[in-house]
């Protein structure tokens, strides 16, 4: 397997490709989210929300693409003028798959019984008792919830660094405080909306 395209199918897929995958998988991450019971709440946020809809999701995960794309792009024009809109829009669109993955596990049902008990538990703490499987199974999630965060900040910072041709340690400064920026944009944004 070429790992090269896991990590930056940039610069293997066109444009067109990209796009269309990017819209396919926010409907089907948003439809996923919605069975699940799984909010997007911020731009680097998957959270347990059984009342969510379908048509709330959907809205989190445009907002969500819409002020990636609008900050990256800005950024992206500061540091190359020939930065395109349709590169940047599909860096944040890909973005998101590793969030639908994270959405997969969280939702697991023995996750959710293991963190409801946990909550439980964690009132009382006298009877707070955790089994070695449960840690085992906490410290894996976890694991793997922060690969999927990593993995989805590689493509976002390889969509990005493909549109822009970014090269100074500043340029990648301002990446990451653009995403920051968009996370606190989004919480914003979507707790008003």
């Amino acid at each position: 397997m070429n790992w090269s395209i896991l990590l930056n199918p940039f610069n293997k897929f066109s444009e067109k490709q990209l796009l269309f995958f990017g819209l396919v998988t926010v409907a089907i991450g948003s439809y996923i989210a919605y069975l699940i019971g799984v909010t997007f709440d911020g731009a680097i946020d998957v959270h347990l929300w059984p009342n969510i809809s379908f048509c709330q999701s959907l809205k989190e995960n445009v907002i969500t693409v819409l002020l990636l794309t609008i900050l990256l792009l800005a950024l992206g024009k500061i540091i190359n003028a020939k930065t395109r809109l349709i590169d940047i829009l599909n860096a944040s669109l890909i973005f998101r798959v590793p969030f639908y993955l994270t959405a997969v596990l969280v939702g697991i049902p023995a996750i959710k019984e293991m963190e409801d008990s946990l909550v439980k538990n964690a009132q009382n703490m006298a009877d707070f008792n955790l089994k070695t499987t449960d840690i085992i199974i906490l410290l894996c999630l976890t694991a793997a919830l922060i690969a999927l965060l990593i993995y989805a900040i590689a493509l976002l910072y390889n969509g990005f660094k493909t549109a822009t041709n970014v090269k100074q340690t500043s340029h990648k400064v301002f990446f990451g405080i653009a995403v920051l920026v968009a996370e606190i944009l989004c919480k914003i944004f979507l707790t008003f909306l």
